[in-house]
């Protein structure tokens, strides 16, 4: 996803040490992994935000879709 090399990380995490201070970065790291974990626990708990299921799949274009939908999304064939 992102190029980053050790070098570029050295940079940045400089840079966030200048900016907030040795004290400050620990809470930041805290608050910022509790988000995250928080963020996907909700996508885990919710199906209908998280990732679709393709446990069914369309007779017309053949593309997997949601369980609970009726009709495909891809090419509006309503599903029996």
């Amino acid at each position: 996803m992102f190029d980053i090399g050790l070098p570029e990380l050295l940079v940045i995490l400089a840079i966030a040490a200048v900016l907030f201070g040795g004290k400050r970065l620990p809470e930041i790291g805290y608050s910022l992994g509790k988000a995250i974990s928080g963020f996907k626990k909700a996508l885990s708990e919710n199906p209908e935000i998280g990732p679709p299921s393709a446990s069914v799949v369309c007779k017309g274009c053949k593309k997997p879709i949601p369980a609970s939908s009726s009709v495909c999304p891809s090419c509006n064939l309503k599903l029996s």
